[in-house]
């Protein structure tokens, strides 16, 4: 498959805004707990919360077994 200029020039900033999102936010969680900071995505931990994964089922993702 061909793609085209636009097409190349997309996927190629694309990958770069998704590649330095995930290193920021990588970065925000190790640092978050030496600064102080608050991290923009927040663990079930943070929030005194049980995460056992049983408690908690993503709507995006049913269980298996129907």
């Amino acid at each position: 498959a061909i793609m085209d200029r636009n097409e190349a020039v997309f996927y190629e900033q694309y990958g770069a805004h998704m590649r330095a999102q995930y290193e920021q936010r990588a970065g925000a969680s190790a640092s978050a707990t030496d600064a102080g900071g608050v991290s923009p995505v927040f663990t079930y931990g943070e929030l005194d919360l049980d995460d056992s994964p049983g408690d908690f089922q993503n709507f995006m993702d049913p269980p298996a077994s129907g």
